[in-house]
C-alpha cells in the first residue's frame, strides 16, 4: 500500500509539475519587440473645429520598443516626431473668423506606456494571434508655436516667427502674474488599438492614441488679448510698444500684430469687397478704417476675450510594424552566450 500512495503522489507530483511549467511558460516568459509607426497628427484646441478636425492633419512618425510581460500586459518606450496646426480661416463660427488667429508647430515626444492586451496576445507558436489593446502611460513633449509675420520681406517667402517671443498674451509684464508658458511639457497618452502576428516574428497593428496635456498654449491662445477693462485701453503702449516699422502700419506695433489678427481680417474683407487696394501697412496708417475694426471686434466677443476652451489636446493615429525577438533574437542569444561560457571546451 506504501508503494501504492508513492507512486500515485508521484504521478500527481509529475502532471502538476507539467502544468505549471507550462503556465510559467505560457503566462510569464517575456520578451522583446522593436518597431515603427507611420500615420497622422493633428490638435484640438481654440484653432480647430473638434478633436479630429480634418483640415489640419500631419504625417507623424515612430519607433519604439516592446517589452511584452506576458499575454496580457506589455510596457512600451516610444519616441515620435509630428506637426500641429489651426488657423481660424478655417473655423465654422464666424466669431473665431474674425479672431483670424493661426499656427504651426513641431511636436516631438517621448512616452512610456503600459499596455492591456484584451483577449491575450502570444504569437510564439501561434497560440493567440490577434488582440485588441488599451494603453496609458505618461509623455513629455516640446512644441513651439509659429505664425506667419504680418510684414514678410518681399522676394522670401513666408516669414513664420515663434509667438512666444512675442509673449502674445501680456506674460510678465501687462499681466505680471501671468507666467510666459515652457515649450516643454507634460502629457498623458491614452488610447487603445489591435495587433496581429503575421507571424511568430512579425507584429502588424493600428492604433489611436489621444494626449492630454497640462497646457493651454500649444496654440499660443488661451487667456485674454492685452487689454484692461477699467480703463478701455489696450495696454501695448502702456508696457513700452512702439509703433512698428516708424508707423508704417499706424500706431500698431509688432507685438500688438502678432497677438491681434483681427486688423488683418478687416483688411482682408475691404480688399475682398474692392474697398481698397492698399497693402496692409497702408491700410492700418489711415484713421479712418478704424471704424470698421470696431465694428468686428464686436462681432468677434469683445476686446477682452482671446480663447475659450480648456487645455489642449493632440492624437496620433498609427499603423505599426514590430519584430519579436523571440528565440534566436536578443534573448536566445543572451542565453546562447550564457550556456557558451558555462562549457569548457568552447573556451578554448
Amino acid at each position: 500500500m506504501p508503494s501504492i500512495k508513492v507512486l500515485v503522489l508521484g504521478i500527481l507530483a509529475f502532471f502538476s509539475f507539467k502544468q505549471v511549467s507550462q503556465a510559467q511558460f505560457r503566462y510569464s516568459n517575456s520578451y522583446f519587440e522593436a518597431g515603427i509607426m507611420g500615420g497622422i497628427m493633428n490638435y484640438s484646441g481654440e484653432l480647430t473645429n473638434s478633436i479630429m478636425d480634418f483640415k489640419h492633419v500631419h504625417l507623424a512618425g515612430a519607433i519604439f520598443g516592446r517589452y511584452n510581460l506576458n499575454p496580457f500586459v506589455s510596457f512600451r518606450a516610444q519616441l515620435a516626431l509630428g506637426s500641429l496646426s489651426g488657423d481660424d480661416k478655417d473655423a465654422k463660427e464666424l466669431r473665431n473668423q474674425i479672431r483670424n488667429l493661426h499656427f504651426r508647430s513641431h511636436l516631438f515626444e517621448g512616452s512610456l506606456n503600459v499596455e492591456f492586451n484584451l483577449l491575450g496576445y502570444r504569437p510564439r507558436g501561434h497560440e493567440r494571434m490577434i488582440s485588441p489593446y488599451v494603453f496609458v502611460g505618461i509623455g513629455i513633449f516640446n512644441m513651439n508655436p509659429k505664425a506667419r509675420f504680418f510684414d514678410p520681406t518681399p522676394g522670401l517667402g513666408e516669414d513664420w516667427r515663434p509667438l512666444r517671443d512675442f509673449r502674445t498674451e501680456g506674460q510678465q509684464d501687462a499681466f505680471p502674474d501671468l507666467n510666459l508658458y515652457n515649450k516643454t511639457q507634460v502629457s498623458i497618452p491614452m488610447g487603445a488599438g489591435v495587433k496581429f502576428a503575421i507571424n511568430s516574428h512579425l507584429n502588424l497593428g493600428i492604433e489611436i492614441g489621444f494626449r492630454k496635456t497640462f497646457t493651454d498654449y500649444i496654440d499660443d491662445v488661451s487667456n485674454t488679448y492685452m487689454y484692461d477693462a477699467l480703463s478701455d485701453q489696450y495696454m501695448y503702449e502702456a508696457v513700452g510698444e512702439t509703433p512698428y516699422n516708424a508707423g508704417f502700419f499706424g500706431d500698431k506695433s509688432a507685438r500688438e500684430l502678432m497677438a491681434d489678427r483681427t486688423p488683418e481680417y478687416v483688411w482682408e474683407q475691404a480688399v475682398a469687397n474692392g474697398t481698397t487696394v492698399d497693402p496692409f501697412g497702408v491700410y492700418l496708417s489711415d484713421p479712418n478704417n478704424y471704424a470698421d475694426y470696431e465694428t468686428y471686434v464686436v462681432q468677434r466677443g469683445g476686446k477682452l476675450q482671446r480663447g475659450d476652451k480648456a487645455q489642449d489636446w493632440y492624437v496620433f493615429t498609427a499603423i505599426f510594424i514590430s519584430y519579436n525577438f523571440i528565440d534566436n533574437g536578443l534573448v536566445g542569444a543572451r542565453k546562447r552566450r550564457k550556456r557558451k561560457a558555462g562549457c569548457k571546451s568552447s573556451r578554448f
